[in-house]
């Protein structure tokens, strides 16, 4: 099993203009409002592929009930931990001239000693009958900056793989539970690894760079992935190189591509995949939740369509 901890899911409000104008009315064409949240996003996408997956998190107040309901109608099961605090909003803005999104994201939280105590139980008992454990996302006011360490350590104690997608601290402090498996974009992977990212070259050396840095932190057999957004994707292990090439289409959203391509990829390790083709799988679903509106998320039909025309080359 899949179980995914996204400790700040939120709803995404996605609303689309016709060109944005700081400082004056903007009005509103559409607006597409989903549940939201990398370790979300990528057991929505998992269980989409016929994965099984179990979704954990903090949710309170009605967004959270709100989040419940995506969740099941999805068919990913949930041990979610109710909190005080009302699940966050996030807004995001799209302008309709081909550049990324204006987003406004609120902090989460503040979560109590005694949430996080029972999210720490719930932890345990998941991680027992898991195979991947996928920590995702910011940290919420009231949790500990080390939360993924914590966490991590707890999921490694169980024999589980640990995927952790994060940035910043909670990225630097998770890393010391010796994650199998991480997936930053490029300005991610700058922060990360201290180094301007220019060109496929250094992106490749960069990927690898990610690959020695898992070792460094003492994982055994660790894989790196590198997303390069409409450019395709890197993957380093121990074994191989690979490079998904960018499929070829007009991205609509890019909003929660990232999650979905980690989705596909752990879906396609579940069922037997090579990691090629696992990999495939997950450019396939990144892909196709680049073609829904605003914070919608891959759906099975499309991926299979798209899946004809991802290509996975090994990279020398």
């Amino acid at each position: 099993m899949i179980f995914s901890v996204t400790l700040n899911p939120c709803i995404d409000v996605s609303l689309f203009v016709d060109g944005l104008k700081p400082h004056d009315t903007n009005r509103i064409q559409r607006q597409e409002i989903d549940a939201g949240g990398k370790g979300l996003n990528l057991s929505r996408v998992a269980a989409e592929l016929g994965a099984q997956t179990t979704a954990s998190g903090f949710l309170g107040g009605s967004p959270g009930a709100q989040v419940r309901t995506v969740l099941e109608a999805q068919g990913v099961g949930m041990d979610f931990v109710s909190c005080a605090a009302e699940t966050r909003m996030n807004f995001s803005v799209e302008g309709g001239k081909g550049k990324p999104p204006t987003t406004f994201n609120a902090r989460g939280g503040p979560i109590t000693q005694s949430e996080w105590e029972q999210m720490l139980s719930v932890m345990e008992r998941q991680a027992a009958g898991s195979e991947w454990v996928a920590l995702g996302g910011s940290i919420p006011l009231g949790l500990p900056r080390d939360a993924y360490l914590t966490l991590g350590q707890i999921a490694k104690s169980a024999g589980c793989k640990l995927l952790l997608d994060a940035d910043r601290d909670a990225i630097q402090h998770g890393l010391g539970a010796a994650p199998d498996l991480i997936k930053p974009n490029l300005h991610e992977a700058e922060r990360l690894l201290d180094r301007r990212i220019d060109g496929f070259d250094e992106a490749l050396r960069s990927c690898r760079g990610l690959f020695e840095l898992l070792l460094s932190k003492g994982s055994e057999n660790p894989t790196a992935i590198l997303s390069l957004g409409a450019d395709g994707a890197i993957l380093c292990s121990g074994s191989e190189t690979l490079f998904a090439k960018p499929i070829k289409l007009k991205p609509v959203s890019t909003i929660g591509s990232g999650d979905s391509l980690l989705g596909g990829y752990l879906a396609g390790l579940q069922q037997g995949m090579l990691v090629s083709e696992a990999f495939r799988l997950g450019s396939a679903a990144g892909a196709a939740t680049a073609l829904t509106d605003g914070a919608e998320i891959a759906r099975k039909p499309v991926v299979l369509r798209l899946l004809e025309q991802a290509e996975v080359e090994v990279v020398s």
